[in-house]
């Protein structure tokens, strides 16, 4: 994907509230998403992004509260095989003027303040990247049971199983082993 497709891509999560700072305070918006397909921010994939932002406009700029659903593409880490991972973002973000911002001293503890910009746009696509990235669990399975992969063969093990011997001895019970399959032969 190039990268005037990747800025297109953004534009889909930038949003026009310049209508809301010329509102009192208290003045909201409700926006929806329903956005099928994929949308690449930077190094992060989402796809089927829907849901629902309240847009308020507040004395110090628009607060942004709401819940979007969507799905990016992950690797199994039991058996390999891509699937759609589903994840919800939960927003509660202040974004304030850029004019204001400039005027004020920033919040000590805001790294990087949210910002509407001179023509009145914000742009929920890093929040919605950082959020997606924190949604990814650290052992990503395609389904709670996967059974993986068979470390000898490679079978995937969900489509059947291998004819490799899947049990593993313990050399110290080998004997005992051997006697039962004795056992088990003379009935």
């Amino acid at each position: 994907m190039n990268k005037t497709q990747n800025s297109a891509d953004r534009n889909l999560l930038r949003i026009n509230v310049g209508f809301l700072l010329s509102q009192g305070a208290g003045y909201a918006r409700t926006v929806s998403f329903d956005r099928p397909g994929t949308i690449r921010v930077d190094d992060f994939l989402i796809t089927d992004l829907a849901g629902d932002l309240r847009l308020t406009r507040t004395p110090r700029g628009v607060l942004v509260q709401g819940m979007l659903q969507a799905k990016t593409r992950l690797e199994c880490v039991r058996c390999l095989t891509a699937f759609e991972f589903p994840y919800e973002v939960e927003l509660s973000e202040l974004f304030i003027p850029i004019e204001r911002f400039n005027r004020e001293e920033a919040d000590p503890l805001d790294d990087e303040p949210n910002i509407i910009t001179e023509e009145g746009f914000i742009d929920l696509a890093p929040i919605v990247r950082e959020e997606g990235i924190l949604a990814i669990p650290m052992q990503a399975l395609c389904k709670p049971d996967c059974k993986g992969l068979c470390a000898q063969c490679g079978q995937d093990l969900n489509e059947g199983a291998c004819d490799c011997r899947t049990e593993p001895i313990d050399p110290r019970l080998a004997p005992l082993r051997a006697l039962l399959e004795q056992l088990e032969d003379e009935e």
